[in-house]
């Protein structure tokens, strides 16, 4: 039987210089309260890493560390194979409408006022930019983080302005459980979600204007469990099921932290839903390995997206679990993205792409992400 290859220590100098500069970026951008604002139309993870964009979304197989386990897949805890603090997972995202546009007044998107002008000057662009962090705790079969990040985007006809907006803090733990050696997996994972979201259409001249402004805003819990059944055999196949949201996720006027001004009513109840995959891991060379997903989102439809953006194929070439190479289709659109690994932090890059029309590739919104953790131990 296949045996992973332990992990090996890397000294990167850019990576950390590279860390540095998300940092510094990330603060502006969770100041400012800015992301893209929506994550396409299929329902899954509140928390997106590039790991997983870079595969098309066909990810729950892999869930394997603190974050991975408590927002993809809560059986994923039955894979951690040792106590991990990560003080840092920082996630920043910017679309191609927002880099086909950048000009001396880039640094003004935190600001819908001020930005409104060069939004006025560039009518139909639909700039986005987001950034989320989620600090977090895990052991084998139980962890626990809170996950902060902010979206929006916005876009002008010359005489208003439509700006989609979402926030959310959401403090989230889960446990799994470990069958017949490993083999079966069972995972739940609790989400308190505080979220302020909305898409909102107003005059340029409106005061104030702002991207929190006139939010739906409450809370919710949100009860989600996975099963992964892994099969002791050449290239380990596994078979997994997540259940999000069991019972609905129906949102009260309550929340821990406003992050609306003006809020005006409730988030909508976000309806159960199920995602079903299968993934293969083998080692084709000295120090290398290959991961492969196949993944349905969604298998249910309650999203009402088609099947072509529902389904999601993933690919990973792994160099000594040092280096990573990985490519995918999701949402009907091809993906890519490389990563590097060291025992204490993880850099990754990708860009991909989401569906966020009514029909399958009726209106592409292409992203790319940078992506940095960094763990105590």
């Amino acid at each position: 039987m296949w045996k992973r290859t332990p992990l090996k220590t890397v000294t990167s100098s850019s990576l950390l210089m590279t860390g540095a500069w998300a940092s510094a970026c990330a603060a502006v951008a969770m100041t400012a309260s800015s992301a893209i604002a929506s994550g396409g139309v299929v329902p899954g993870s509140r928390y997106e890493s590039a790991r997983a964009e870079a595969m098309g979304d066909a990810y729950i197989p892999l869930a394997d560390d603190g974050a991975s386990s408590l927002f993809y897949n809560p059986a994923g805890f039955g894979n951690i194979r040792k106590p991990t603090v990560e003080l840092m997972n920082l996630q920043l995202q910017t679309n191609s409408q927002y880099i086909n546009n950048v000009g001396l007044s880039f640094f003004k998107f935190t600001s819908l006022s001020s930005y409104a002008p060069t939004l006025q000057k560039n009518p139909g662009a639909f700039p986005g930019v987001s950034a989320a962090f989620l600090p977090n705790i895990s052991f084998r079969g139980f962890g626990f983080g809170l996950l902060a990040e902010s979206r929006v985007a916005a876009v002008s006809d010359g005489t208003n302005v439509r700006y989609r907006s979402k926030y959310q803090l959401t403090p989230a733990a889960g446990g799994a459980l470990r069958l017949a050696s490993g083999v079966l997996r069972i995972g739940y994972s609790l989400q308190w979600v505080n979220q302020a979201s909305g898409d909102r259409t107003v005059a340029l001249s409106s005061t104030p204007l702002g991207y929190n402004q006139g939010l739906a805003q409450g809370s919710a819990l949100s009860h989600n469990v996975g099963i992964a059944l892994t099969l002791p055999y050449t290239y380990l196949p596994s078979f997994n099921i997540v259940a999000r949201n069991i019972g609905n996720a129906k949102y009260s006027s309550f929340t821990f932290y406003s992050m609306a001004k003006n809020p005006s009513g409730v988030p909508q109840t976000e309806l159960m839903s199920f995602d079903a995959a299968m993934g293969f891991t083998g080692k084709i060379a000295r120090g290398m390995e290959l991961k492969s997903a196949f993944e349905l989102r969604d298998f249910t439809g309650v999203s009402g997206a088609a099947l072509l953006t529902r389904s999601a194929l993933g690919l990973e070439l792994a160099f000594k679990q040092s280096f990573f190479l990985r490519v995918g289709m999701g949402s009907g659109y091809p993906s890519a993205g490389f990563g590097f690994r060291t025992q204490r932090g993880e850099l990754d890059l990708s860009w991909f792409s989401e569906e966020t029309g009514a029909t399958a590739r009726s209106e592409r919104d292409t992203r790319y992400v940078l992506h940095y953790q960094i763990r105590a131990f």
